[in-house]
């Protein structure tokens, strides 16, 4: 199939999203299974995809997706999804099960690298809570936020990780202080660093005017595709100027350690009520989505739980995504992510955004057509209500989707009554080409 010319995205004032008629009820695919097809038995949570779809990686609890699972711990696996196989990633370098919980993984685009924190020693030199990277392709496993100064593996604690596309830039959170030089930062607060592996090389880059430490602690970092940018979320008040809410907000900051709020409306008003810390950004980090009840914020009402935001930083345009198909809001929309482009956004929403789709649900938008599509869906094509679905992902090519839910109906057999993973392609998908960037 030839590719259409490329286009230019208008300037959005507004989004009209339309359910696009023709877009088809994909098929539901479920991925935390064994290899020979075996149901989990515990819960399986917070997956992350491949550029391509065909690895995804997640936690889970269950003892029945790999033989001998017996540490009674949450522990880290990859599906393979062309092949069908599913292994335990979160093991010693010897096949070793390790006695700590495991927990939210992130993948590269070639789902040879994966990102986690581990309470469990991999590596004889372990601290109590560290970051790991385990390379399948080399093999090895790497502890990500060692010191400085004496290159032991921290014993402060590492969480969030995040790998960008090509595995070679990691985002993670730590308190400890002697992870890069001359760090004097003693309040013991979270701090944002980057691991490029193959330099060799942290830096740590929350840091406000004239390189300040923030006062507050980061959570739920999240690295761009291109491994640029960090966004996460922070009550910190001294990270950009004239920061005067009082409340937690979402910030990116580049690898220089230049930080900008990004939680703001269109010429840059303040959100004067609650962000979610789970926000997103693109590749280059030309386009954010974060979720607010915020009044001082467009689309708001007094109904709302949480609106989705598109953010436009270089236009300063902030405009809401979950507009509700009809009426006011009065539920929520939270949990974005960005293919790499932007083009493709996907969320969670318990609003009505489609005309008779009343459940709680995962969505995607195709922000070049201003379109918006439920993926969520039973084998009948009909919304998989009964249950709840959270946390989508969505590949780098925007052709696959990931979320965990806890609902019966995605696919037929589902009789273990758990949160289990699940994929489907993007109803939204062509190959139309387009540059980058609001004009």
């Amino acid at each position: 199939m030839s590719s259409p010319s490329p286009r230019r995205r208008r300037a959005l004032p507004v989004l009209a999203l339309a359910m696009l008629a023709a877009a088809p009820a994909v098929a539901v695919e479920r991925i935390s299974v064994a290899s020979n097809g075996t149901q989990g038995n515990f819960q399986s949570r917070y997956p992350t995809i491949s550029a391509d779809g065909r690895y995804v990686a997640f936690e889970s609890d269950a003892t029945t997706l790999v033989p001998g699972d017996s540490n009674d711990a949450t522990d880290i696996f990859v599906r393979d999804r062309l092949a069908g196989t599913t292994v335990r990633i979160s093991i010693t370098a010897t096949g070793a099960q390790v006695s700590g919980p495991s927990r939210r993984p992130a993948i590269s685009g070639d789902g040879q690298r994966i990102v986690f924190d581990s309470f469990g020693a991999l590596i004889p030199d372990s601290g109590f809570h560290n970051c790991y990277l385990v390379d399948r392709a080399a093999p090895a496993i790497v502890v990500l936020d060692r010191r400085s100064d004496t290159g032991a593996p921290s014993g402060q604690g590492c969480q969030s990780p995040g790998i960008s596309v090509d595995g070679d830039r990691i985002a993670f959170a730590s308190p400890n202080p002697f992870l890069v030089p001359g760090d004097t930062d003693g309040n013991g607060v979270l701090d944002v660093f980057v691991r490029t592996v193959s330099t060799g090389t942290t830096v740590r880059i929350n840091r406000g005017p004239g390189g300040v430490e923030a006062n507050a602690p980061a959570e739920n970092l999240r690295i761009s595709a291109f491994g640029s940018h960090v966004i996460y979320a922070s009550a910190a008040s001294n990270l950009v100027p004239a920061d005067s809410n009082g409340s937690r907000d979402v910030f990116v900051s580049d690898l220089a350690g230049q930080t900008r709020r990004v939680s703001v409306g269109s010429g840059g008003v303040q959100a004067n009520g609650v962000v979610v810390p789970d926000a997103a950004l693109n590749a280059d980090a030309s386009l954010v989505a974060f979720s607010a009840n915020a009044s001082a914020l467009p689309g708001w009402n007094g109904n709302v739980e949480s609106v989705l935001y598109l953010r436009v930083p270089g236009a300063d345009l902030t405009v809401p995504v979950s507009i509700p198909a009809a009426g006011a809001h009065e539920g929520s929309a939270e949990h974005p992510d960005f293919s790499t482009t932007g083009r493709w956004l996907v969320f969670w929403a318990d609003d009505q955004l489609i005309p008779g789709i009343t459940v709680a649900a995962i969505y995607v938008v195709d922000l070049l057509e201003e379109t918006i599509a439920l993926v969520s869906r039973q084998p009948g094509g009909q919304p998989a209500g009964a249950g709840n679905h959270f946390h989508p992902r969505i590949s780098a090519d925007g052709r696959g989707i990931v979320w965990f839910s806890n609902s019966a109906l995605l696919v037929s057999g589902d009789t273990n009554g758990t949160w289990d993973v699940f994929f489907a392609d993007n109803p939204l998908w062509d190959d139309t080409l387009f540059a980058d960037g609001f004009e």
